[in-house]
């Protein structure tokens, strides 16, 4: 009895620890502050490895992305990691689907493939999967889709992008003038329609064999 309750008193100690650990979780500002201060340090894995555990005690936090997206820059930027970078998009993408930033996640990854690692075969790939999911733009001020179709067609044809957008402009151009003969034609047709309404009832010409001979 005496050791069952020796075991039980443990079991409870234990409990009671594991409990007050939960409960003193950092706050989500001293973990960000933290990673920030180590940035500015120039100790770019330490900031990583901050930002790594504020996204592991705050997986639902809406600064999540934020520290997501410090962590793929630092890489990118100061640790010249394109891949680490790249890899650190799809997780981003992964976790927050739906989300502006896994749109750009996604085109950051394609766009990283194509000019800075110049890595074609994956550039492509990755364009394509972008676009699978994001063929056109829903915000006016987003043109992320437009520039990934762009930059496949560049890809893919091996024209310049100077080329492909004059081109572009060319198509359109052709277009708003097919569109504008259509435009006037159509109103020639109504304006005609709109002239028989008003004019009045014409009697029918009498063609020349049913006239009647005169004396």
């Amino acid at each position: 009895m005496r050791n069952f309750s020796l075991k039980l008193f443990t079991i409870l100690i234990i409990a009671a620890a594991i409990a007050g650990c939960s409960t003193n979780k950092k706050p989500e500002s001293e973990y960000i502050d933290a990673a920030k201060a180590k940035f500015d340090e120039k100790k770019y894995d330490e900031s990583i490895s901050l930002y790594r555990e504020f996204i592991k005690e705050y997986p639902k936090s809406d600064k999540a992305i934020f520290a997501y997206n410090q962590i793929a820059g630092i890489q990118i930027d100061a640790l010249k990691d394109q891949k680490a970078g790249i890899n650190t998009y799809k997780e981003l993408a992964e976790k927050f689907p739906g989300t502006k930033e896994a749109k750009q996640s996604m085109f950051m990854i394609a766009f990283i493939y194509d000019e800075t690692l110049k890595d074609k075969d994956n550039a492509v790939k990755s364009y394509k999967e972008f676009l699978a999911k994001y063929p056109t733009d829903t915000d006016p001020n987003d043109k992320m889709s437009e520039s990934a179709k762009t930059m496949l067609e560049v890809l893919q044809s091996g024209k310049s992008i100077e080329e492909i957008i004059q081109q572009n402009i060319d198509k359109m151009g052709n277009q708003s003038a097919g569109d504008s003969v259509k435009i006037n034609t159509k109103d020639v047709e109504d304006k005609k329609l709109e002239k028989t309404k008003e004019s009045p009832r014409v009697p029918p010409v009498k063609k020349d064999e049913d006239k009647k001979p005169t004396n």
